[in-house]
């Protein structure tokens, strides 16, 4: 199977501790960010959130879906979460977040090393890999847009 490595940086115009609850509440996902069609908790895991399963339902740029298990295996609230990954891709993901205090702004970073499991996927990699790679920056460019549009609507609802 072909494996990837994707990195994908955000700047969100919020504190740290904003950004981490908008991102690591899944379930409101849908509601700004129009790429992710359902989220599922299969599992709750323990009161850390080690090993919470959910499952998401994605659609992309391109005509295709991907389904998606993620287990949390390592977190550190409200700096990183360390995901693993089955479904029509497998492997593992981090999502880290940092301050930038001069800014008020948080840089998040994302980490995907993982393979495609999907047939069709894996026969034409060498020709479609730069294709998925433009994919997946643009499902997450228009996910960075809507989790600003999100975080700044959570700030006016609580000013009001």
């Amino acid at each position: 199977m072909p494996q990837f490595s994707l990195t994908t940086t955000w700047f969100i115009p919020a504190s740290v501790e904003a950004v981490w609850s908008c991102l690591i509440d899944t379930q409101t996902w849908p509601s700004w960010w129009k790429y992710v069609d359902a989220v599922e908790e299969m599992s709750a895991g323990d009161s850390s959130g080690i090993n919470n399963i959910r499952q998401y339902d994605w659609h992309t740029c391109l005509p295709y879906s991907l389904m998606l298990s993620l287990c949390v295996t390592q977190i550190q609230a409200p700096h990183l979460v360390v995901v693993k990954v089955k479904g029509d891709l497998q492997g593992e993901g981090s999502c880290r977040l940092f301050s930038i205090p001069a800014a008020d702004h948080t840089r998040v970073e994302f980490h995907w090393e993982v393979q495609t499991c999907k047939p069709w996927m894996n026969w034409f990699t060498s020709i479609t890999r730069p294709v998925f790679a433009w994919n997946h920056a643009r499902v997450m460019k228009v996910g960075e847009e809507g989790l600003i549009r999100y975080v700044n609507s959570k700030v006016v609802n609580n000013m009001e």
